[in-house]
């Protein structure tokens, strides 16, 4: 039981697997045959006005065999050098029979062999059986091997009989040889410009390197045949003896049948605002208008690639993001027509701010709940969803997370309960994208701020009460003094007499002598007699 339990786990797990896998890999469309895989990319990610950016985009067709890919014109190639005296040359011609009885009756096949000099020993024909048996006449038929190899000229006669394939085939060119070239043309950038020109007629070059143990002053020069390989949208293999050629000419007609993707159509579509061609790509482009660049190509064999990159010059800060898709692909496949891909990356400004911020007071006691707003903004192509943060000092109080759409602005309010907060003086911050999680953001006006003092709790309540328990200390030695004062006679005898002008005659005293004063009412007037004198 416990078995059968653990057999379904794993049978689980692998369904989980295959449906999580489908969707980690959207670039990769499935045909009814093998996968077309597209891949772009853009270095660096972030640039500055002036700055250059490189675009590169990569479509790759892969095999799945089986036939249905359409006919398929292929020129087989053989060093007969005399380094291929022996049983190498016997194993070389072995291998490309083998070749063409793989082939169908809709293919054709041409024979071309090459020493100093390359020489077609049979045009393309049919591989029915008929053909097949012609083919293989023809190339037990090559003469001994003798003398130099003048790979060049074996590659330039291939290129040339190309013009005799079906341009509705995928044309091919198969270069075999044990040794590098030793007359004619030898600059390797003569054998890629001329493989790289075959591959723009939407031909495929491969090569087969042919080792042997017992040569070490001239092996083959396996570079060369990869570079030509690769500027032919083809494949290098190497082949230690002769007894591997069987396999690689076998693998070779199995990556051939495979579909091809035709009418291959790719567009770029730049954004002029924000970045600029430089009129350098590296696979001219079928047309350009605008910020819009058209490629048109013819075939893409399967298991071959066609790249093409160039180059941008940023008018802005731009950022490469892979929420823009502005490469569109499309492509026939194995009886499938239009088949579409939008491809990322594209460009985008990516930029948010905080625009300003206001807070409900600038001196607070602990314990106290501030108020701070603040109106923060996407100024951004693309929108966005960004984190906004409010600090206290460096310290993070609280966050939130807002979307905007791109040209939009948004208001936050935050609140801070400073209970358990020293008092002091508080840088207080708003800050929009805290974390730099937004590649490309220009930090420099994320952040608004303002000064908050924070006093010990109670502080601006103990002064009243402590003015009410001063207020009689003060006030006690006034009244007292005055008080004093007038008993004394501190006061002017003329307020008393005004005073006494309307209440009736009353005894005051002198404020010279301190005696008794004698009012008259006749002169309403105080005298002293001590001093004997009118007050």
């Amino acid at each position: 039981m416990t078995r059968m339990n653990g057999c379904l786990y794993i049978r689980a797990l692998l369904i989980i697997g295959i449906l999580v896998f489908s969707f980690i890999h959207p670039l990769s469309v499935h045909a009814q045959q093998g996968t077309v895989i597209t891949i772009k990319t853009i270095t660096p990610t972030v640039a500055l006005p002036g700055q250059t950016m490189t675009v590169k985009i990569n479509i790759t067709v892969t095999g799945g065999g089986g036939g249905g890919g359409g006919p398929i014109d292929t020129i087989l190639a053989i060093d007969r050098t005399g380094s291929m005296f022996g049983q190498k040359f016997e194993d070389a011609k072995d291998a490309a029979q083998i070749f063409i009885g793989e082939q169908k009756d809709q293919d054709r096949s041409e024979i071309v062999s090459f020493g100093e000099v390359a020489t077609v020993e049979m045009n393309f024909t049919y591989t029915d059986s008929a053909g097949k048996a012609a083919l293989n006449l023809a190339i037990d038929q090559i003469i001994s091997p003798y003398g130099f190899t003048n790979l060049y000229g074996a590659l330039e006669r291939c290129v040339s009989e190309l013009t005799k394939g079906r341009m509705d085939a995928k044309r091919a060119i198969i270069l075999m040889t044990d040794g590098r070239p030793t007359v004619g043309v030898t600059a390797t950038s003569m054998f890629t410009n001329l493989a790289a020109y075959a591959a723009s007629t939407g031909a495929v070059v491969y090569t087969i390197g042919l080792g042997d143990p017992g040569i070490v002053t001239d092996p083959v020069n396996a570079t060369l045949l990869q570079e030509i390989a690769t500027a032919g949208n083809g494949k290098y293999y190497f082949a230690p003896t002769s007894d591997e050629l069987d396999d690689i000419y076998i693998q070779i007609s199995g990556e051939l049948h495979g579909p091809p993707a035709t009418n291959v159509r790719v567009t770029e579509n730049l954004p002029t605002s924000l970045v600029t061609y430089n009129n350098d790509a590296t696979q001219t482009p079928t047309s350009i208008s605008g910020g819009a660049l058209f490629w048109q190509i013819p075939l893409i064999a399967a298991d071959t690639s066609w790249v093409v990159t160039f180059t941008v010059t940023a008018q802005k800060r731009v950022t490469a993001v892979q929420g823009v898709s502005p490469t569109t692909i499309i492509y026939d496949r194995a009886g499938s027509v239009d088949i579409r891909i939008d491809l990322p990356p594209g460009f985008a400004i990516r930029e948010v701010a905080t625009i300003s911020m206001s807070s409900s007071a600038t001196t607070i006691t602990v314990g106290s709940v501030l108020s701070c707003n603040a109106t923060v903004a996407n100024y951004g192509t693309m929108p966005e969803t960004f984190t906004v943060g409010m600090f206290a000092n460096t310290t993070r109080i609280t966050t939130t997370s807002v979307s905007l759409a791109n040209r939009s602005t948004t208001m936050i309010n935050f609140k801070w309960n400073t209970t358990g907060t020293a008092p002091g003086r508080y840088n207080i911050s708003i800050t929009v994208d805290p974390d730099r999680a937004i590649v490309g953001d220009d930090p420099s006006n994320n952040t608004k701020s303002a000064m908050l003092n924070i006093g010990p709790k109670y502080e601006t309540n103990i002064l009243p009460l402590i003015i009410l328990i001063m207020m009689p200390f003060a006030i006690i030695p006034i009244v007292a003094a005055a008080l004093l004062g007038r008993r004394r006679g501190y006061f002017s005898g003329r307020s008393y007499a005004r005073a006494a002008g309307t209440r009736g005659s009353k005894s005051l005293v002198c404020p010279r002598c301190h005696g008794p004063l004698t009012y008259y009412a006749n002169y309403q007037k105080w005298y002293c007699g001590y001093c004997r004198r009118y007050v």
